[in-house]
């Protein structure tokens, strides 16, 4: 359900961003349009089947003719009607045309496939846009929360510092450095805070809500199971859904088609017609006679353009050219798959063990801040010892955030890759 105007945050799931997203998306909208473009123009080339009716209505005025004799001196001005009629019908139904009026349908149709294809893309490419966008939203919301956890903290270390200034035991120059360390991590809550709503906004823009709306991400989204099968299981997906490559194999079919279409002006073309015609006046007898004349027949033509065969070679050589490029950039296209599955499968589990190692991480950054510190109010440690595992344990939680957040998105960039998106 979409928020209204009114509120002011809006908690969106994985779901809704991909619902909203692909509903109201100008790419997609974009590629749907050219999709149904396509089924017109199929729709088009299968009339090419049916027959011409053509149609003649003529209505004219007729001048009075004038006649001479070879020396051009006038002989006399015959009797002609002043109106004349012509009405007609031509019927012309194509018998065989070399398979071309067949082929053009059937080129029509893979083209109204490749938009298919195309829009399938378009569809995934948005979702991973929009993962990546809702991820990076993510993250921000986690790091907001690391800082303000240690602005808590660094707020109760300084407090803590104080009570030791005024007993003596550390300088003033303790208190300032850890002030200023505090004024740094708010002004890095604040800098999260605007991303926070940029962010929002954007993707606010593109799922067609409210840009006052700030966003606010599933807070589970680190806990969903994500299966993941084999490197080899996801090369086999992409070798069967992979858009770029179900687009290859379409251009190599709509290249095959195009040779056949070329060569079909090599071949006579055979066509049916049927006409009739009422004329008036009838000029074929003498005197001319003002009256109506209905004729009609039926014709069986054959044309062939004998000149045709004076580029046969040249476009022959262009059509198998054409097609042995096609399969050139499909065996590419395999090749760029086999790279691209490898590379996003490694990415992902690297990304899984970086969260292990980080786990691990942070988990020793908390240790060494607490001993640090418990050193530092014992006059055992200085204070830029206790900044620094402070800073470290910081680096170290926010690092983890971008880790986990970043497993995600390269499961999902395995699921694109893979046209499983």
């Amino acid at each position: 359900m979409s928020p209204c105007k009114a509120q002011v945050a809006y908690n969106l799931t994985v779901e809704e961003l991909f619902s909203l997203g692909l509903k109201n998306s100008l790419e997609i909208q974009e590629a749907e349009i050219h999709k149904e473009i396509y089924e017109s123009k199929e729709n088009t080339a299968k009339t090419k089947r049916l027959p011409s009716l053509d149609v003649t209505l003529a209505n004219g005025y007729l001048g009075t003719p004038t006649v001479y004799d070879k020396n051009l001196s006038y002989v006399k001005k015959p009797y002609m009607p002043k109106w004349k009629q012509n009405y007609a019908v031509d019927l012309k139904q194509p018998i065989y045309q070399g398979g071309r009026i067949k082929n053009s349908i059937k080129y029509s149709s893979i083209e109204k496939d490749i938009a298919t294809v195309d829009f399938e893309k378009s569809k995934s490419d948005i979702k991973l846009w929009l993962i990546n966008n809702y991820l990076e939203l993510f993250k921000l919301y986690k790091q907001r929360e690391v800082f303000e956890k240690t602005i808590d903290e660094a707020n109760k270390r300084l407090k803590n510092i104080k009570n030791l200034k005024r007993q003596g035991i550390v300088t003033n120059n303790d208190v300032l450095r850890s002030e200023i360390e505090v004024s740094n991590f708010q002004l890095s809550l604040e800098e999260a805070n605007n991303d926070i709503s940029l962010t929002s906004q954007q993707l606010d823009i593109i799922l067609g809500l409210n840009e006052e709306i700030i966003l606010i991400p599933d807070s589970t989204l680190l806990d969903l199971d994500l299966f993941l099968a084999s490197e080899e299981t996801y090369l086999e997906q992409a070798y069967k859904k992979y858009p770029d490559l179900k687009k290859s194999n379409f251009n190599i079919e709509k290249a095959e088609i195009e040779k056949k279409i070329s060569e079909s002006k090599y071949i006579p073309n055979l066509n049916l017609n049927v006409g009739s015609q009422l004329i008036r006046p009838i000029t074929t007898v003498s005197p001319v006679q003002d009256l109506y004349m209905n004729s009609w027949g039926v014709t069986l033509g054959v044309t062939y353009d004998l000149f045709s065969w004076f580029d046969y070679k040249h476009t022959k050589y262009q059509s198998n050219k054409n097609v042995e490029l096609q399969e050139n950039r499909k065996r590419q296209i395999e090749q760029e798959i086999r790279v691209n599955i490898k590379s996003a499968y490694i990415k992902h589990m690297q990304a899984l063990n970086r969260v292990k190692v980080l786990e691990k991480t942070v988990i020793q950054a908390k240790d060494n801040y607490r001993i640090t510190k418990n050193k530092y109010f014992n006059q055992l440690a200085i204070l830029t010892d206790l900044l620094d595992a402070a800073s470290v344990q910081l680096d170290a939680e926010l690092q983890l955030t971008v880790a986990k957040a970043n497993t995600i998105y390269t499961y999902y960039s395995l699921l694109h890759t893979s046209g499983n998106l």
